[in-house]
């Protein structure tokens, strides 16, 4: 895996100069981080309330009602995808070989198929005046969980900036910036 993270992190760091100079400028990094933000607020104010709604808190709201929620936090989602691009197409070295990364794009993974397997199961039987099934409950504990882990490895990844790997082998996956050959 080591070697594919390293030919990853050169073709990244070739593939849009662009990004990488806008990246740069005084204000390209603030603003991509304010984009990202909002999107996040998007996406989770549209989770949240609909994983909670799920979970059997406020119960007066119709799920249907609160389903129509999920396309502003789609939008989120795809401002976050866009401006996190950013950040990988600009420093990919410091998330290629972030541990914190790594577990960002695993709870990313987890919940995007979280959220597949619920519109595979339990969507279809889920009626406002009818008890959740079991499976939904599950599922939405499974979103707020992977989210979180989202949010907290994310904000992780500002506390550890990998370093040089220096004469150690990095292992299967590497946590360092292993040397080019």
């Amino acid at each position: 895996m080591a070697p594919f993270q390293v030919w990853l992190t050169h073709w990244l760091s070739t593939a849009s100069p662009a990004v990488a100079a806008f990246m740069r400028t005084h204000w390209g990094w603030p603003f991509a981080e304010t984009v990202h933000f909002m999107g996040l607020c998007l996406l989770l104010g549209a989770v949240v309330v609909f994983d909670l709604r799920l979970l059997g808190v406020a119960p007066r709201i119709p799920i249907a009602a609160l389903h129509k929620l999920i396309p502003f936090g789609l939008i989120g989602f795809a401002m976050n995808v866009v401006t996190g691009s950013m950040f990988l197409l600009t420093e990919p070295s410091e998330y290629i070989y972030n541990p914190s990364f790594h577990f960002k794009v695993l709870f990313l993974t987890v919940a995007g198929c979280n959220a597949l397997s619920f519109y595979l199961i339990p969507w279809r039987r889920i009626r406002d005046d009818s008890p959740l099934p079991r499976s939904a409950r599950v599922i939405a504990v499974i979103s707020l969980s992977m989210w979180f882990g989202v949010i907290v490895a994310g904000r992780l990844l500002t506390f550890y900036r990998p370093g040089p790997c220096g004469d150690t082998d990095p292992g299967v996956l590497a946590d360092c910036v292993p040397r080019r050959k």
